[in-house]
């Protein structure tokens, strides 16, 4: 993600794009566990306004922005970016998070909702084929009026496919190596075949049945090479800050192009990593709620998980 978001390399993005999204997602519905709707909502806005203001803030420092270009209340709807046409996004991927409040929402959040979860191959089957002929029929963005968790119904499948794996007691770790060649030729190429694609762009190429399955296998191949990486404090604390990483790592990059040469430019995605690492740490001491936790959050028992 912070290197497709960094990246002018046509082909590194069309591979990037082609799965790293729906791994996301994929991951979000493996790990699913339902909590009260306003926990969800007020672990995703919370975190929203917090990395908009930074953001906001640095555009100040490396005048980008100045204060005479700020009118209100049109910079009130980029903080809250809920849907298009309210101006540039300050949450570079916010609408990641709305697609992913509206599946949680959908799957037990909203507890009269849980037997969703029961039909969820049904609904998944739907989702595909509506998005196979969306072209053809009333868009999603006509449907949800342009509001961002609208492109839950696009990234349904992945978000499905997590739960699939979790019921199969799939695991990455038995997964025989013979599948490794098949997926990675797969993977090296369906992109090139399908071309550019983008949930957010609603825009899958040549079509989305390609994008769903090239996403999916690539996210599988992802997950077995991942068992192969050594678990580190590293790779763990990165792990559970996907929300601080989505949040400041347009903002680190700014700063990073306004301070250090373009020459090594290369480097920022990685540096910015690691600069992520330190702050998830600081995070989750000081304030978990910025990861979209609750845990160590001084209120009532019944609100903390």
């Amino acid at each position: 993600m912070v290197v497709g978001h960094w990246t002018d390399n046509h082909l590194l993005i069309t591979y990037i794009y082609s799965f790293h999204m729906p791994a996301l997602f994929i991951i979000s519905g493996y790990l699913f566990k339902p909590h009260a709707w306003y926990k969800s909502v007020l672990s995703f806005v919370i975190p929203i306004i917090f990395f908009s203001l930074i953001n906001l803030l640095v555009q100040l420092l490396i005048g980008e922005i100045t204060f005479e270009t700020i009118i209100f209340p049109q910079i009130f709807f980029r903080i809250i970016h809920y849907r298009y046409g309210l101006g540039e996004s300050l949450f570079i991927g916010d609408w990641f998070l709305y697609a992913l409040l509206g599946l949680r929402f959908l799957f037990g959040d909203i507890s009269s909702l849980k037997v969703m979860r029961k039909f969820y191959i049904v609904i998944s089957v739907v989702c595909v084929l509506y998005m196979t002929f969306e072209s053809d029929l009333v868009s999603i963005d006509t449907i949800f009026r342009g509001y961002l968790i609208g492109r839950m119904i696009p990234s349904l499948i992945f978000f499905c496919t997590g739960f699939l794996l979790l019921d199969m007691n799939w695991n990455p770790k038995r997964v025989s190596k013979l599948y490794v060649i098949p997926l990675t030729l797969l993977f090296l190429f369906l992109p090139l075949f399908n071309g550019n694609c983008g949930i957010v762009a609603n825009d899958y190429g040549r079509s989305y049945p390609i994008f769903v399955a090239n996403a999916i296998m690539s996210s599988l191949l992802l997950f077995i090479l991942s068992t192969k990486i050594p678990t580190t404090k590293f790779t763990q604390t990165i792990s559970i800050g996907t929300i601080v990483v989505l949040g400041t790592h347009i903002p680190i990059l700014h700063i990073l192009d306004h301070l250090l040469p373009n020459i090594i430019s290369f480097t920022f995605p990685f540096i910015t990593i690691v600069v992520c690492y330190y702050i998830i740490i600081l995070c989750e001491k000081y304030c978990p709620i910025l990861l979209g936790k609750w845990r160590n959050i001084p209120f009532t028992k019944e609100c903390c998980s």
